[in-house]
């Protein structure tokens, strides 16, 4: 067998496989810091979702409450839209606090 691969170019005969593009940087990055890359922008994508989502929560329970018209439950139920916003974003801060520590002690270098 040893003399068939000598008298055959094997690399030359099938080409080498080149990851596209897109995820070179995930891939020529040593260890798990290729994980710990796609692990920070997915994470990152997710917090400026949670913020988008957060303004867009606060907005409408805004314009939901000038629009009551004095009308009790549609004042409650605006406050209860912004109350729901702001306790979804300091969960998200709690949760933040949470991921920077557990990329303490993993080592992953979440945000940075």
């Amino acid at each position: 067998m040893n003399k068939f691969l000598a008298d055959h170019n094997i690399p030359h005969t099938f080409g080498t496989i080149n990851p596209p593009d897109e995820i070179k940087p995930f891939v020529n990055r040593p260890g798990g810091e290729g994980i710990s890359l796609f692990f920070n922008n997915l994470i990152s994508l997710i917090y400026i979702i949670a913020a988008v989502v957060f303004v867009f929560m606060l907005l409408w329970g805004a314009f939901e409450w000038l629009t009551s018209g004095g009308d009790k439950e549609k004042v409650a139920s605006a406050q209860r839209r912004i109350t729901n916003a702001i306790i979804g974003i300091v969960l998200f801060g709690v949760a933040f606090a949470i991921i920077r520590v557990i990329g303490t002690f993993t080592g992953f270098k979440f945000f940075g």
